[in-house]
């Protein structure tokens, strides 16, 4: 038996239709383009890599290491542990990036021990965000200088070749601009003005189980 949604166990309203994309945007970009793009890399494939350079980078051998190459990590080599460690943090951001559009970003779901059913502190899902946010828009501010310095001088040399930097750039800048976007949403939904939030709670709690979906403020 569905439970009809009430002001208690669901203290936000639903994100309106721009967020939700946001959202989608957030996590397909790093879980469906960003870590399938780095599996290979992982597996000590050079896709989209020069073969020589990705090698010396890829067993802790790469430029400015010195005499003191990094022997790698948990028995992975260097490069894999750190791309492996890259994806795992994608994999948390679009969890993170669905955690602002979906119920269970606002209250705690039933496989969650002891904090079954509780509401999600709003600081928990928001301060990732604009941490990752705040990165991706820092790091994004600086692409256009290192391309106009580094393409023109690419060559079998480098260990990326600008294909697979191209590939990557448009998913990076999808996330950079929907995480944002959909923490905006997240943050306006759960700090409604006390009467826009009497208001939402008595239009829910007011108005019989429907299909459709529940009231939305604008």
């Amino acid at each position: 038996m569905t439970r009809t949604p009430d002001a208690k166990t669901m203290p936000a309203p639903p994100p309106p239709s721009w967020a939700r994309r946001a959202g989608h945007v957030a996590w397909i970009a790093p879980v469906l383009g960003f870590i399938p793009l780095h599996v290979p890399w992982i597996l000590g494939i050079p896709l989209f890599a020069n073969p020589g350079p990705f090698r010396e980078w890829y067993h802790g051998r790469g430029p400015g290491v010195g005499e003191h190459p990094v022997d790698g990590f948990l028995g992975l080599p260097a490069g894999a542990f750190y791309l492996g460690l890259l994806c795992v943090l994608a994999g948390l951001g679009g969890v993170l990036a669905l955690a602002l559009i979906r119920d269970w970003g606002l209250v705690f779901p039933r496989w969650v021990p002891w904090l079954r059913g509780r509401r999600v502190p709003p600081w928990l899902p928001l301060t990732p965000t604009v941490l990752g946010s705040a990165l991706m828009i820092g790091y994004s501010a600086t692409l256009p200088w290192q391309f106009a310095a580094d393409l023109p001088d690419s060559g079998a040399e480098d260990i990326f070749t600008p294909t697979g930097v191209l590939i990557g750039l448009p998913l990076l800048l999808a996330w950079t601009v929907a995480l944002p976007l959909a923490g905006w949403s997240y943050y306006r939904r759960t700090r409604l003005p006390r009467r826009d939030r009497r208001r939402w709670s008595a239009s829910v709690n007011d108005r019989p189980a429907s299909p459709i979906g529940w009231p939305r403020i604008r």
